[in-house]
């Protein structure tokens, strides 16, 4: 499949400008939101979000092409939570030891904000499984590793010699990895799981 083909599929194909329009794609967002967290992306039809979004099924099409860009909507609606909040978050260190305590914190914020949420896993999981859907996954992760490197390089002590970007890639994805794990445990072993991993973090992150 081409790129260009490729993007199309994912891509809105309008952006509402009218009122009108604004409120026709939020009421078929939140109705995709209502139908994955009951039965799940991979019974997600065209024909029934328009039906429980309440607009004509042209109208849908007018919007997406396909399903596959309804999950992207859903899924930049995840990774740009992340990504803001990451940049907030982590733009105040100002020492490596705040940058740590903030690694940290950032973990158990991940894993508080995306544990009730009833679409995240099926949504992540349909983004693996697509291959146009797991590009963009994988571009996201390097956005948030771009952004924590240009924060983290300048608090690093003259001849660190560290691989400041593999390391916070390795971050960013295994925590990914750890959280949606952390999930789908009973909150006691979720928090193990955690601790655990936040314990690692501290011990290699900014050490030579």
């Amino acid at each position: 499949m081409s790129t260009k083909k490729s993007n199309g599929r994912l891509q809105l194909r309008k952006k509402p400008q009218q009122e009108r329009s604004i409120q026709r794609l939020d009421a078929i967002m939140e109705a995709a939101v209502e139908l994955i967290a009951q039965d799940g992306v991979g019974n997600l039809k065209m024909t029934d979000l328009a039906a429980r979004a309440g607009v004509p099924i042209g109208s849908l099409y007018q919007f997406f092409p396909e399903r596959a860009a309804v999950v992207r909507a859903l899924h930049d609606r995840h990774t740009e939570r992340v990504e803001s909040g990451a940049l907030r978050v982590f733009s105040a260190a100002t020492s490596l030891a705040e940058a740590e305590a903030l690694l940290g914190m950032a973990v158990d914020t991940f894993y508080t904000t995306f544990r009730n949420d009833p679409i995240y896993l099926p949504v992540w999981l349909a983004a693996i499984s697509d291959p146009d859907l797991q590009r963009l996954n994988i571009d996201h992760q390097n956005r948030l590793t771009s952004v924590l490197c240009a924060i983290f390089r300048p608090l690093l002590p003259k001849g660190s010699t560290i691989d400041l970007e593999r390391r916070v890639m390795l971050f960013v994805y295994l925590t990914g990895a750890v959280v949606r794990r952390a999930m789908i445990e009973d909150e006691a072993t979720a928090r193990r799981i955690l601790d655990e991993w936040k314990k690692n973090v501290q011990k290699t992150m900014f050490t030579d």
